[in-house]
């Protein structure tokens, strides 16, 4: 058995550059691990070749539709497995929250099923076939700090974000990513692209917030980091429900540096650089919104290769 530590993402950046004649969004975001984590335990089967999935939540059933169960399936069919599988998820990443939580989960799996088969998949590999699941999928195989083009897929990593701590505050809804791109009606773009569908570093526009977090990473400097810290969707999720924009103005008042919504949202972020802060912030805001069912959580950033510790916790 494989027990598997899944880590959260979070959005430093998001810029949405436009619609493709795809359909698709051309974006570019700048994403960070962080320690709020699901656990993924996976294990062969000998007696048959099903997949049997349990645990989960309510809004993570497990079942042929989550994406942990998917990612077995299509390990299954690329590696003819001879033997079943049986997972277990242990869900603490809160779903639809913008923090890639069943995104974390598949990658986990495939890479607890690369390592069990020994199937000898490097990282472009799963990363490749993670893609056809999910756009965000990818950069779970490595986490750290990274740039994500293209749909998200395209991943490029980058000089690790300092070590700093992020209040989560996840009301009691969801918001649907694919409603929230397109209340977005972000412009059309030219076919073919005015750059690179898969944009390195070097092809992204300057004015964007991604643009600004390249420079800010070199520096080496916390406040720099906040500073270039934007997301476009923010505009549509914050004026769908305005208590978000409140919550922002509240994490602010207790003391956090920076405060901004994770991918789609409504995950609301709060950053300091004092875990005694973090904490303490976080103890008050739990208190004040115990009544209206948010879930508050703390986190710290994780590094490429401490994401990796993290990733096999162990073996058996």
């Amino acid at each position: 058995m494989l027990r598997m530590q899944a880590p959260a993402k979070i959005n430093l950046t998001l810029d949405v550059l436009g619609r493709r004649a795809d359909g698709y969004h051309q974006v570019v975001m700048v994403m960070q691990t962080v320690d709020l984590v699901d656990v993924v335990m996976v294990s062969v089967n000998r007696n048959h070749q099903t997949i049997l999935l349990q645990g989960g939540s309510e809004e993570a059933p497990p079942d042929q539709t989550n994406l942990v169960y998917r990612t077995a399936a299509l390990v299954q069919e690329q590696a003819q497995l001879p033997y079943g599988v049986e997972i277990e998820l242990d869900k603490q990443i809160p779903v639809a929250a913008g923090l890639a939580g069943g995104s974390s989960d598949a990658a986990a799996t495939m890479k607890a099923l690369n390592r069990l088969f020994s199937l000898g998949w490097d990282d472009k590999k799963m990363e490749s076939l993670l893609a056809r699941l999910g756009s965000d999928i990818p950069f779970l195989v490595r986490g750290g700090t990274a740039l994500a083009t293209g749909r998200g897929e395209a991943l490029h990593s980058l000089p690790a974000a300092l070590d700093f701590w992020v209040i989560l505050v996840k009301p009691p809804f969801g918001a649907s990513t694919p409603q929230v791109y397109k209340a977005l009606n972000a412009k059309s773009l030219p076919d073919p692209l005015p750059w690179p569908e898969e944009m390195t570093p070097e092809d992204i526009p300057e004015e964007g917030y991604s643009a600004n977090m390249l420079k800010a990473l070199r520096t080496g400097s916390y406040q720099a980091v906040l500073d270039a810290m934007g997301n476009d969707l923010e505009k549509v999720t914050l004026e769908w429900f305005p208590e978000l924009k409140l919550l922002k103005e509240k994490l602010l008042r207790l003391g956090c540096d920076r405060a901004m919504m994770s991918g789609s949202g409504p995950t609301i972020l709060g950053f300091t650089d004092e875990e005694a802060k973090a904490r303490s912030i976080a103890e008050i805001l739990a208190k004040e919104t115990q009544t209206l069912n948010y879930r508050v959580m703390v986190a710290r950033t994780l590094g490429r290769e401490e994401a990796d510790e993290w990733i096999v916790d162990c073996c058996r």
